[in-house]
């Protein structure tokens, strides 16, 4: 059986293709593991459908999907269903939204993707269809029957994230700056963050699996930077402290170079020197704000400005570099304190600064609060969720009940400016650019757009 996964992202979106798709990559491994190597065979894409199914001539067509590319994985869809292949949809959208699902889309796998998707294979794979009698005995799908869309109870979550193999990187590209996940889930709720929300809880990979995967990646694959891709790296010091000592049994510490993102306020001294012992060189935040009424509506009462900066410092003084997000235009935010925020990215002595404009993301507090607002539906123009708020101010969904579109833009690109002086004075310090200059040129080219 051949199965041909697409990563519906955008190709023009450098942060999407800076890296290869892990999620489908575990799809890949866990299937060969269940189902036996030699009865499976996949391979994975992020463009040119049309050919690929003409060279790879799949049994199936899997699409992944995030919202803002959603309008994507809907064209693929009917491109797919054209040539007379079975469609399977997954991700974060179709789960968070799996009314959703377009008649071309035969079913979906909602939530954590594994166990049930290698179900459905199985039924694929004795049957050679995919009927509504047969799906409605699986968890965690979407699926059409007739004119309805039915979907079937939530699937269990792995409880032991160890018993999946590494993702298959064999049918991946690989370059010697990738990503890991140590973790899946995180235990806070922010109002605009979907993972929180995809995720459920929170639960971890091993220490020992974590340092196999390094060690692995080192080894075979020659990875010089190493990117900690989970939403909360630190919500565990122990095992972190655990990592860095295996690490060192396998002597790998100095043989690569890591990043990984933690919360401001779980930023301790020990934590940063366990960090920097292990050869994290820079750590993203979301600070998103430098007013406290702001950073608490987005964030929950546990976030301050003083705390933001407290990590900063803390970062510092172990050589860590303190990479920061930002988000501006939530509903009832004032010029006053947006330009708090810009004050705070100028004098808190953030090593990169990313400004956003709140976007309400399906699965979120924010989706809903747009959605009784009227400003978003299950039948919108998904690449409204994805707009350059700098080069097309007219596309962006705006929340803010207190500033205009125009106003809102116009401070944007105060924060643009800033990011750009910010990033021409310590761009040559980004740890993972000065091993690829490959994402010098990138970073500097956003910087400038």
């Amino acid at each position: 059986m051949k199965i041909l996964f697409l990563d519906a992202i955008n190709p023009q979106n450098e942060l999407e293709s800076r890296y290869p798709s892990l999620g489908l990559g575990y799809l890949s491994s866990y299937l060969k593991l269940k189902l036996g190597p030699q009865n499976i065979e996949t391979k994975i894409i992020d463009q040119n459908l049309a050919i690929e199914i003409k060279s790879f001539q799949p049994d199936l067509v899997g699409i992944r999907a995030v919202s803002q590319n959603y309008q994507r994985a809907i064209v693929a869809a009917q491109l797919a269903k054209k040539q007379g292949l079975p469609v399977v949809m997954g991700g974060i959208h179709i789960t968070s939204l799996p009314q959703t699902l377009t008649k071309n889309m035969d079913v979906a796998v909602l939530g954590e993707g594994e166990e049930t998707f290698m179900k459905l294979m199985r039924l694929f794979r004795r049957t050679g269809q995919l009927k509504s009698a047969a799906l409605s005995q699986i968890a965690g799908l979407a699926f059409w029957q007739g004119n309805r869309i039915i979907t079937t109870p939530p699937a269990p979550l792995i409880k032991n994230l160890d018993a999946l193999p590494f993702p298959d990187r064999e049918i991946l590209t690989m370059r010697p700056h990738t990503y890991l996940f140590t973790s899946r889930g995180c235990p806070f709720r922010c109002r605009f963050c979907a993972s929180s929300r995809f995720w459920q809880t929170l639960r971890f990979f091993s220490a020992e699996y974590v340092a196999a995967e390094i060690e692995e990646l080192v080894a075979k694959y020659q990875v010089r930077f190493i990117s900690f891709y989970d939403d909360l790296f630190i919500a565990d010091l122990g095992r972190v402290e655990k990592l860095l000592s295996l690490l060192q049994q396998k002597k790998l510490i100095g043989r690569v170079k890591f990043s990984c993102s933690a919360r401001a306020e779980l930023i301790t001294g020990q934590a940063a020197k366990l960090l920097a012992q292990m050869g994290v060189k820079s750590v993203g935040m979301g600070l998103e704000s430098g007013a406290d009424e702001i950073l608490k509506f987005l964030k929950g009462p546990s976030a301050s400005v003083a705390k933001n900066q407290k990590a900063i410092d803390i970062l510092h003084r172990q050589g860590i570099l303190g990479n920061a997000s930002f988000v501006i235009g939530s509903p009832w935010e004032t010029q006053k304190q947006i330009r708090q925020t810009l004050e705070f990215i100028k004098h808190s002595g953030v090593d990169f600064a990313d400004t956003y404009l709140l976007t309400p993301f399906p699965g979120t507090p924010i989706w809903d609060y747009a959605k009784k607002r009227k400003l978003v539906s299950n039948h919108m123009d998904w690449r409204l969720l994805d707009v350059n708020f700098e080069t097309h101010p007219q596309k962006a969904i705006i929340l803010s009940e207190t500033l205009a579109r125009q106003e809102l833009w116009r401070l944007h690109r105060l924060f643009r400016q800033e990011r750009l002086k910010i990033a021409l004075k310590k761009i040559w310090h980004q740890p993972y650019l000065m091993d690829m200059p490959r994402f010098i040129f990138q970073k500097l080219r956003r910087c400038l757009n």
